[in-house]
Formats: structure tokens, sequence, C-alpha cells
């Protein structure tokens, strides 16, 4: 039931889309499906993710519990790709995709079951969050790869994360009211160790693990395609002559710099100026509107000739959005950097996991191993995103404020790195081969 209103509510979206602002081209139905289903779990992880790390900080508002959780996260998606390749090789790609919907539903069902007890864990639930992402994410790429073609790519990309940023806008807003709503902070409430009832992070929880299982079971519906192949991961981590790849792998590491933190401090610090679950959710809801705007532009303008050039500027943005933050923790801050960070960050995305995709199929027989290429990619992603968070902790326990804040400024500018490994003639090399297939 739940399954086909999601079907009847995206079949309008698109039908408006096609008849008000301009977005023609078609997608097939396998495609509308996916790009539903993408939208949908993001919508639910911008629902419940950003205040399962509040409700982390919230017992003690101590850095280190959630540092801890996704420290436990990151490293626990690594393994989660090298057993989804194994298993998406022999039963194919549709099982890791259900396994991520199920791992990221026991995050939820686990924390229901543990309540206030919950901060006391963060080992246990960063593991299992880590596997639930990293299968999901295998998953994903792998079905964007078998149901998108080289030709369609990049609008799909650009259309999805359009659908995303959408369905995202409300999510966190709905979730900061019903947390205040049912006992959470709300102003004037007082200290931040005031008794207050966590029945509001329960229901949204709750929600959070309903909507898992929603999309768990309409995953059903796509057919397996098992290939019966081995798994050659060390083959493949191994592989020479593959120079354009290795010097994606190198762009992978710094690209997992800036994310490892940023995946949930501005979160944090927005809570911890305000002490207010609405106000984190009204930043947020900010947040994706900004992302709405842009990803709009893109599905209009994105095209492989236009990559190279979006790279640097969002680069740029991205490392220009935390400068207010290096100076100041504060509400002007924090809008300052929500502002380019979104406009930076949705930009970066698109463009970026346009050229991944275009690298990973130039990659050596990478029509024989591509989920193998999906799983390698994750080492440096997650060397990079536990190193930001050992920067991170280690600046802010040895020198407070002001290490969180160089920490801060100097993550932000990681992703121009990729440019040592992504000099102009590759990138030109890259996108001729593009243009030729289109």
């Amino acid at each position: 039931m739940g399954a086909a209103v999601f079907d009847l509510f995206f079949s309008y979206v698109y039908k408006f889309l096609h008849q008000y602002l301009g977005v023609r081209r078609p997608l097939s139905q396998r495609e509308k499906t996916l790009a539903w289903m993408f939208s949908l779990y993001d919508f639910n992880y911008t629902l419940s993710g950003i205040f399962l790390t509040v409700f982390l900080f919230k017992k003690n508002h101590d850095l280190g519990i959630p540092v801890l959780f996704y420290l436990t996260q990151f490293t626990a998606i690594v393994p989660a790709f090298w057993l989804g390749g194994h298993l998406s090789k022999r039963f194919g790609n549709l099982l890791s995709y259900q396994l991520g919907f199920a791992f990221n539903a026991m995050v939820f069902a686990a924390t229901l079951l543990l309540r206030e007890n919950a901060p006391d864990h963060p080992y246990w639930l960063g593991t299992l969050a880590g596997l639930g992402i990293g299968f999901y994410f295998l998953g994903e790429h792998s079905l964007t790869l078998e149901e998108t073609s080289e030709k369609s790519r990049d609008y799909f990309l650009s259309l999805t994360t359009f659908f995303t940023s959408v369905f995202c806008i409300l999510a966190p807003q709905i979730s900061g009211w019903l947390i205040v709503s049912f006992g959470g902070n709300t102003p004037g409430a007082g200290t931040a160790n005031a008794e207050t009832s966590l029945w509001g992070y329960y229901l949204v929880f709750a929600i959070a693990l309903s909507l898992y299982l929603v999309l768990f079971f309409k995953s059903f519906q796509f057919m397996a395609k098992p290939t019966g192949r081995g798994f050659y991961f060390w083959k493949v981590l191994t592989f020479r002559r593959n120079s354009d790849w290795d010097r994606f792998m190198g762009a992978q590491f710094f690209l997992g710099l800036r994310n490892g933190v940023f995946w949930f401090l501005p979160a944090l610090l927005v809570y911890q100026v305000s002490n207010n679950e609405a106000v984190v959710g009204g930043y947020s809801t900010f947040a994706n509107l900004l992302g709405v705007l842009t990803s709009y532009g893109l599905s209009l303008w994105a095209k492989a000739e236009n990559r190279r050039q979006g790279l640097y500027i969002s680069s740029l943005i991205l490392g220009l959005s935390g400068v207010g933050l290096a100076l100041q923790v504060a509400y002007s801050s924090l809008f300052f950097y929500v502002i380019l960070a979104m406009v930076g960050g949705t930009w970066f995305q698109v463009v970026f996991g346009a050229f991944s995709f275009t690298l990973l199929e130039k990659a050596r027989e990478a029509r024989r191993h591509r989920i193998e290429y999906l799983a390698v990619r994750e080492l440096p992603l997650a060397l990079g995103r536990i190193l930001s968070l050992v920067v991170l902790y280690w600046g802010q326990s040895r020198f407070g404020e002001t290490g969180l804040r160089l920490s801060v400024l100097t993550l932000s500018f990681c992703p121009m790195g990729i440019f040592l490994f992504f000099p102009r003639s590759k990138m030109h090399e890259i996108q001729a081969a593009r243009a030729e297939k289109s």
C-alpha cells in the first residue's frame, strides 16, 4: 500500500516537471521507480539521521559520542562493500540493495529498544549504520550503472538529486516540530541538561523504521540478475596500467577528508548554539531548499563539456564555506556556511558523480569487474573520513574551540586536493571520450 502511494505521487511530480518546468527528456519506468526509491531513502535519512546524531549528543553534550558513532560507521562501510560485492556477484545487485534497507531499519529498531541508553552504545549502533550504508550504496551505484546508459546518466543523476532535495525540504522541519511538540527543548526551556521527554525522538525513529520497511518490500519488484562470477577485490585493487583509476582513488581520499566531518557537524553546531531541535530542523530545511534550486539549474545545464569548470568552481565554494565557522560559531557564520555548502556541495556532487561513473567505465576490465571497482573505491574514501574525524577530535580535545575551528577550515578546502589527481589534460581526455559516445 505504501509503495503504491509513492508510485502515484511520483507520477504526478514527474508530470508537473514535464508540463511547467521544462524537464522533457523521458525516463523509463524502471528509471522512474529507481529515482523515487533513491529519493525516499535520502528523505528518510534526512528525516531521522540528523536527529539521531543530536540524540546521541544530547545526553551529555559530549562530542566524543557522535565521533565514535561515525568512526565505527565509516569503518563498517568498507567490509559492507566487500561482502556486498561477493553477494552481488553470486545473487545479483538487488540483494545488497535490500540488505542496506534491512540494516538501516535495524539501527532505529535498536535505538527504540535502548531508548535513553542508546548513547552508551555508539559502537554497536555505528556498526549497524555502517553496514546499512555500505550495502545500500553498493546496490544503488550498481543499479544506477545497470539501469541507466552513459548518454542519459548526467540527466538521471541531476534529476534524482532534484527530486531528493524536493522531498527533503520538509523532512527535518517535520522532525524538529515533532520532537519539540512531544517534549524536546524549546526556546527558554532552560539549560542543555534540563530533564526533557524523548518521546518526540522515538516517534521520528519509528517513522524512519517504517519507511525503511516500505522500501525493503518495494525492492522485491525488481528482478535479481546474478552473474555467477567470482568477486576479485584484491585483483582489481592491485591492477597495473590503470592510471586514470589510480588517480581517481587519490581524489576519493580528499573527498572523504571533507565528507567525514561535515556529514554531521553542522547540525550539532546548530543545536549547540540554539539548544532547540526546531531550529535544527528549520536550518536543514533551508539547506535542502537551496539544494533544490541548485539541482534544478543543474538538471537543465548539466553536460559533459561543463564538468571541468563545475568541478573547479564548486570545490572552491566548498572551501570558502568553512571560513565563517573558522572565525566564529554563531548564527551568522552558520547561515553563511549553509548557503555556500549547499550550492557548492550539490554542484560538486553531480559533477564528481558523473566523472566517477565515466572513469569507472574506462577503467581496466571495467565491464567484467564493475562491482569490484565500486567496492575498491570505498577504501580511500573511508580512510579520508576516518582521518578527518581523528583530526577534528584531536584538535577539539587538544586546543578546544580554536582547534575545532581550525579543523573545520582545513577540512573545508580538502576537495580542492582532487586536482592533484585530476590534472587538466586528463579531464579533457575524459570529456572527449564522453562526447564521442554521446
